[in-house]
């Protein structure tokens, strides 16, 4: 019992990092969504409709886009000054692009809001320090057990996300509450976090490096060798295409549930906890549980297909209490594509390359989520439903190329495993 308190008066800080790099992604979607379409905001000026979507996209594609080249760069920074000072980097960015949104959204300016955005993307690779912090001290007869508690930090803030992001904007709770409201929460949060890294956490890596270079191209370097690698390339088209899927999905589910469902910021929001309870549910039991009687290339096949049903249905039925119900099934059916593909992945290389396997993931992830938002941004224009089309489209096609063109597998025991010794989220 000691020896857990120990364990969570270390490992506390970082659990809160991971909680908050969730929650500001779940967090940020609905309020975009309000501040974007809503027109009692006043945040843009009298525009046509069109743009308002062409916006909305680009907002996502440039955190996405900082986010690709930042995470290689912080990656390498936390190997060269320490776990602890990368995390510290990481918050403040945190903070301040929390901060710049408040005062975008209380002085109506997108330039702003993009500022605060950029500010975000380079500073989002605090999620893999923290997961490498947690591993470096953890027991080996514990790490199984401190991998479900990282998996509940994240799942926790997709759901605490988007309902602090809707009730601490809903000015028909509290007259004085706005679309800063919840900026201003996650900031504090943030700064908080902070405080709690500094007097509480120990560095547990020290590096023996004196210099430490800045390569700008490294995170396309790292893009393009998924292509080159024998052994990861196909299913690095595989994972392109499902990630595709997944971000027209995620990122323009807040404008369809408002244009087609007719549903409220808040609501939006509330929709989302919601989804995030599937991620809970996936993570947290359905991903273990499905491992150890079927293989990963069918859990992989299965949920994709799963996901994209569930997402027709949602299309054809126009039934709201359904919708509520079938979205967590939904999320827990993606969490386990995305944890089998991982895992394959894993598979695929030895343990010295496992960092590398899985920055290809994060890299390949980002710059999709980049350019989905644009591409899906100006097609939504014509059709809010659009996106959902695209998302079915991917998400069937994921498994149709894995069925033709993936077929070696290495033991998913022996995946998972490696996956949990480099502290991987799955």
């Amino acid at each position: 019992m000691k020896q857990q308190s120990n364990f969570f008066l270390a490992a506390g800080p970082l659990l809160l990092v991971l909680f908050i790099d969730s929650m500001g992604l779940g967090l940020v979607f609905p309020i975009l969504n309000g501040l974007i379409f809503d027109t009692h905001s006043h945040f843009l000026p009298e525009m046509k409709p069109i743009m308002h979507n062409v916006i909305y996209g680009a907002v996502i594609s440039i955190f996405m886009l900082c986010w690709f080249f930042g995470a290689a760069l912080l990656g390498d920074l936390s190997d060269k000054i320490g776990r602890k000072k990368s995390l510290i980097i990481c918050l403040v960015g945190a903070f301040l692009s929390y901060i710049l949104s408040a005062f975008a959204v209380t002085l109506h300016s997108l330039t702003l809001l993009l500022v605060g955005r950029v500010v975000a993307g380079f500073t989002a690779g605090s999620q893999p320090i923290a997961q490498a912090a947690i591993i470096d001290i953890s027991h080996e007869d514990h790490k199984s057990r401190n991998i479900g508690y990282i998996l509940l930090s994240l799942s926790l803030g997709f759901i605490f996300g988007p309902l602090l992001g809707g009730i601490l904007s809903d000015n028909h709770l509290v007259s004085w509450f706005t679309f800063a409201t919840p900026f201003y929460f996650a900031a504090a949060v943030s700064f908080f976090n902070i405080a709690l890294l500094l007097v509480l956490f120990k560095e547990t890596f020290v590096s023996k490096a004196t210099t430490f270079s800045i390569n700008l191209y490294q995170a396309i370097d790292i893009f393009i060798s998924a292509f080159k690698h024998e052994k990861v390339s196909r299913l690095s088209g595989i994972f392109l295409i499902f990630i595709f899927g997944w971000s027209s999905f995620y990122s323009f589910l807040p404008i369809f549930l408002l244009k087609v469902y007719d549903f409220t910021p808040t609501q939006v929001s509330l929709f989302m906890a919601v989804m995030g309870v599937g991620f809970g549910v996936g993570n947290g039991f359905l991903v273990n549980f499905l491992a150890k009687f079927f293989s990963l290339r069918s859990n992989f096949i299965v949920g994709c297909i799963a996901t994209a049903l569930i997402i027709l249905s949602i299309l054809l039925l126009h039934n709201d209490i359904y919708n509520w119900v079938i979205v967590v099934a939904l999320a827990a059916a993606a969490s386990v594509a995305y944890a089998a593909i991982l895992t394959l992945f894993s598979n695929q290389v030895d343990a010295e390359a496992q960092g590398w396997v899985m920055g290809i993931t994060g890299s390949i992830m980002a710059l999709v989520f980049a350019v989905n938002g644009l591409i899906v941004g100006a097609l939504v224009t014509m059709n809010a439903s659009i996106a959902m089309y695209i998302a079915i489209t991917c998400l069937l096609i994921s498994p149709v190329v894995t069925l033709l063109f993936f077929k070696s597998e290495n033991s998913q025991a022996q995946g998972f495993e490696r996956m949990e010794k480099q502290g991987v989220s799955v």
